[in-house]
């Protein structure tokens, strides 16, 4: 049974041969992990053995890292980024964004048509056959932060409702567009928002419900009409929004974090209808752990979480910088040993 075959049945509540894991270091943590296992960075993938294989869309006109100098360039939302960190924080950071108060007014939304999408998500895919293939795409709420910054946002959902209904409009309109090109090879997709920190919702209940579950709903739908599975990832103790997401027809909800979640609690309620994935702590027991206390976690985890299915391995989010290299390799090796 490939890996796709074993995603899939947990994704539709059978149980396969055995769990299906992803784990996700960072660039220098994974170039650490090459040397470690004394390979080049290219083959680590296959060292890791993931089941599942991420993969995105591109700007269609191919823009290059570096196009501003320094490793510093512009998204398509005139977002300009350091490319630089992604090495070592696992994600790009943000210098600046065109939209610098409520309002939209001359601002150029780029559009999701693009031959182009997908030239590099299809060389990842050949290289490594019998994944699921999982494309990450920027959520409603992460796409009007990136052009109008997570303030003005927030400002928008409290008090600017049409600046507020305006981005996220915008933001679906996008991604019904980038959906409508999904070539056949991508089998899920991955919808990337961070809706909660660590005491709860960044914007509240009744905010999300107002201006996000509409949209998303349509996404979703939209999604899985083409007969993909929706894939959900947000950062934070979003329990209390679990029932909605189900009742919206999300398949997979990661990341579940022990170190803000109740995690008996949300497999007891919500683990038959839900795929629940993550569970090592990457704020806990990843980075300040041993390799033993690794592998101990894992296997709690799998005590408890594999109950009835619907639980894919790994850890609450990337794993950090900071992580000895020999407590990825402690999760890497109980894995395949699964």
């Amino acid at each position: 049974m490939i890996s796709k075959d074993k995603v899939i049945m947990v994704v539709n509540g059978k149980i396969p041969d055995r769990t299906p894991y992803f784990i996700e270091p960072t660039r220098k943590g994974k170039a650490d992990l090459a040397r470690y296992y004394g390979v080049p960075i290219e083959q680590m993938e296959r060292v890791m053995g993931n089941d599942l294989l991420y993969i995105g869309y591109t700007h269609p006109e191919g823009r290059e890292p570096d196009q501003l100098g320094n490793g510093l360039f512009m998204d398509e939302f005139g977002c300009t980024w350091d490319a630089k960190r992604a090495d070592s924080v696992g994600d790009w950071g943000m210098l600046d964004f065109p939209v610098k108060d409520t309002s939209l007014e001359g601002y150029d939304f780029p559009r999701p048509e693009g031959k182009g999408r997908f030239r590099e998500a299809e060389k990842i895919v050949e290289q490594n056959p019998d994944k699921f293939n999982l494309l990450q795409m920027l959520g409603i709420f992460e796409i009007p932060c990136r052009f109008a910054g997570m303030e003005n946002v927030m400002i928008g959902m409290g008090s600017e409702e049409e600046f507020a209904d305006e981005c996220f409009d915008k933001a679906l309109e996008f991604n019904l567009g980038i959906l409508g090109q999904l070539p056949d090879y991508v089998h899920g997709v991955r919808f990337i928002e961070d809706w909660g920190d660590q005491r709860g919702l960044l914007m509240g209940a009744k905010h999300w419900r107002r201006y996000l579950k509409p949209r998303l709903r349509t996404m979703y739908e939209a999604c899985r009409k083409m007969g993909r599975v929706v894939s959900i990832h947000s950062c934070g103790n979003i329990t209390e929004l679990i029932p909605d997401l189900i009742e919206m027809g999300v398949e997979i909800i990661d990341p579940i974090q022990p170190e803000v979640m109740d995690l008996r609690y949300i497999k007891k309620e919500y683990g038959k209808d839900v795929v629940l994935f993550g569970g090592v702590g990457a704020q806990s027991t990843m980075p300040l752990g041993t390799p033993r206390q690794v592998v101990e976690e894992a296997e709690h985890l799998l005590s408890f979480m594999t109950t009835g299915g619907r639980y894919i391995l790994g850890s609450s989010g990337a794993i950090p910088t900071d992580t000895p290299v020999e407590n990825m390799a402690a999760l890497i090796e109980f894995c395949k040993s699964l």
